[in-house]
């Protein structure tokens, strides 16, 4: 990647039950409403609170700048379900119950994605990476070490986290930023801009950005590294589906797909694509 461009790398989280997208009742059309710093005044944009209410239940999607970047998905059978923020808590050592919904016994299903590091490395042989051989990797980026500012657009259903590292001795940030921005849908479609995502109003976006930071090598490569936080009693599976789409991505692309499943036929389960 060269000192002026760009690499933009799109995910969409989907809540449904693994064969059909369905799961949650609200697939057909929600109300959202996008909100920063929920029952707090002042300008550190530090939490994005994302509401989609559907049909008896309701979406809670909270992004945190908060040390590295992180989603918390909150799924309830409660048309009227409130998020709740304890900010003392949350900015403290201690922050573990510093979020919750009312009615509590309205959740159903919670888990969560975090963004930790970036890292880079030696690209120069595209295929050594997924063939199980080694590359040249640069110290990472941990994106905890980043600062982070926010903007908002209610109208778009879109919001933006821009991050900048703190430390930077090399030099690779001195123009460049690391971005988040999220897309939030109240109906199904396709996005427009290629591959054309197909999305339901279960679905969020976030779209990783890179801009103009400045390669450690002359054929670097990035990786984006991605914890997932799951309850107890469900199990992670891993797929890989390859399409051709004539209509909207003329080509065959590969795409991946983490999918949370409960041990049983109950409502709520998550893919991350």
């Amino acid at each position: 990647m060269l000192g002026g461009s760009s690499l933009l790398l799109p995910g969409l989280w989907l809540l449904g039950s693994v064969a059909c997208l369905r799961g949650a009742a609200g697939g057909e059309g929600r109300k959202v409403t996008l909100e920063y710093n929920p029952g707090r005044n002042g300008s550190s944009l530090s939490l994005l609170h994302v509401r989609a209410v559907g049909r008896n239940d309701t979406l809670h999607y909270v992004w945190s700048s908060i040390g590295a970047p992180t989603v918390l998905l909150l799924y309830t059978r409660s048309e009227s379900s409130i998020l709740h923020v304890n900010w003392t808590k949350l900015n403290s050592t201690s922050p573990a119950g510093a979020i919750w919904v009312e009615p509590s016994g309205s959740v159903v299903y919670s888990t969560a994605v975090v963004f930790t590091k970036v890292f880079e490395y030696n690209g120069a042989n595209a295929s050594a990476l997924s063939t199980g051989q080694g590359e040249t990797f640069y110290p990472p980026y941990d994106l905890a070490d980043f600062s982070w500012n926010g903007s908002l657009n209610q109208t778009a259903l879109t919001a933006k986290f821009q991050g900048v590292k703190t430390s930077d001795p090399g030099g690779a940030f001195r123009n460049g930023t690391i971005s988040f921005q999220v897309t939030a849908y109240e109906q199904s479609s396709r996005d427009s801009p290629l591959p054309r995502l197909l999305h339901t109003a279960n679905s969020s976006k976030v779209e990783f950005i890179m801009d103009r930071v400045a390669p450690r090598g002359n054929s670097s490569r990035f990786l984006l590294e991605v914890v997932t936080v799951e309850e107890r009693g469900r199990r992670k599976r891993l797929n890989s589906v390859q399409s051709i789409d004539d209509e909207y991505t003329p080509t065959i692309f590969e795409m991946a797909q983490l999918v949370s499943e409960p041990h049983n036929d109950s409502i709520g389960s998550s893919f991350f694509q």
